[in-house]
């Protein structure tokens, strides 16, 4: 199990207050060793603009990782042998939980989508992050794990 320590997990919560009206969203990723801490653009009002009826969230309240940007992270992780340990995102004015949206972008016929990642879901009200939970994929699902 990844221990993310402090710093990482002050990272990810300064770029979720960064931004507290919408869904902060990116990866924790492992190089040599070490964790980093990346973000991914949220898209989601691009997509909601073009195509309200497909794409019926905002980034308030989904977030939808620039597709561009997440292959960019893949191809630099397979060239430097690095990994995707957590994928990590924000709610806005609610709680830390993983919804059924997040576990249906997850998981794909029965399979995670990026095999042995974690998510980080951090809630974030009055601008401020109040609250941490981590879920792993276990027996199909997704349940919640002790963070530290």
């Amino acid at each position: 199990m990844v221990t993310y320590g402090q710093e990482i997990l002050a990272r990810v919560r300064a770029l979720c207050e960064a931004d507290p009206e919408r869904e902060a969203c990116g990866f924790v990723v492992r190089r040599a060793g070490a964790l980093e801490v990346l973000a991914v653009p949220n898209v989601a009002d691009r997509y909601h603009a073009h195509d309200p009826a497909q794409f019926p969230r905002t980034s308030r309240d989904s977030y939808l990782m620039d597709p561009r940007a997440q292959l960019r992270v893949h191809e630099e992780l397979e060239a430097s042998g690095g990994e995707i340990v957590a994928v990590w995102h924000s709610h806005v004015e609610v709680g830390a939980y993983f919804s059924a949206k997040d576990r249906a972008d997850a998981v794909v016929d029965g399979l995670q989508l990026l095999p042995g990642a974690e998510y980080l879901v951090l809630g974030v009200r009055g601008g401020r992050v109040d609250e941490v939970r981590r879920y792993r994929f276990d027996g199909g699902d997704f349940v919640e794990a002790k963070l530290e």
